[in-house]
């Protein structure tokens, strides 16, 4: 993610709680690897159902405001057609996520390191493949 400046994350199954985490997990690493005075466009494509809509915009905008003052600024977009999972980097990389971004089993619960340390998080069975190629 070096020298990014626009991030789009396809993955039509970013609704539910823990999918919504596993977003913002992502948020974090990229905030972590950018420069401070960076600023970087995450653009979000997902699907969502009319039930979960109300909520979903709630829950990003919060999201917007608060990766905002980091230099990130989340665009959001509901494509009900999407169904293949990637990262697209304008650095010239391309992330295919096989399971999206939900590759983590459960853990305990919140007194378990492992909620607050990816690294201690156990991956559920799935293939990222990871492409370069500038045009």
């Amino acid at each position: 993610m070096r020298d990014a400046t626009v991030i789009k994350v396809t993955d039509p199954y970013v609704r539910l709680p823990y999918q919504l985490k596993n977003f913002m997990e992502l948020a974090q690493v990229i905030a972590n690897r950018k420069q401070r005075e960076d600023e970087i466009k995450l653009h979000l494509v997902t699907a969502n159902n009319e039930e979960y809509l109300p909520d979903i915009q709630n829950n990003l905008n919060q999201m917007a405001s608060s990766l905002e003052p980091l230099g990130i600024f989340l665009y959001y977009e509901f494509a009900n057609t999407a169904h293949d999972r990637s990262i697209i980097i304008d650095n010239g990389w391309k992330i295919l996520l096989g399971r999206g971004l939900d590759i983590f089993q459960k853990t305990n619960g919140w007194y378990d390191i492992a909620d607050y340390d990816q690294t201690k998080r156990q991956c559920k069975s799935c293939e990222i493949t990871y492409l370069y190629g500038r045009s």
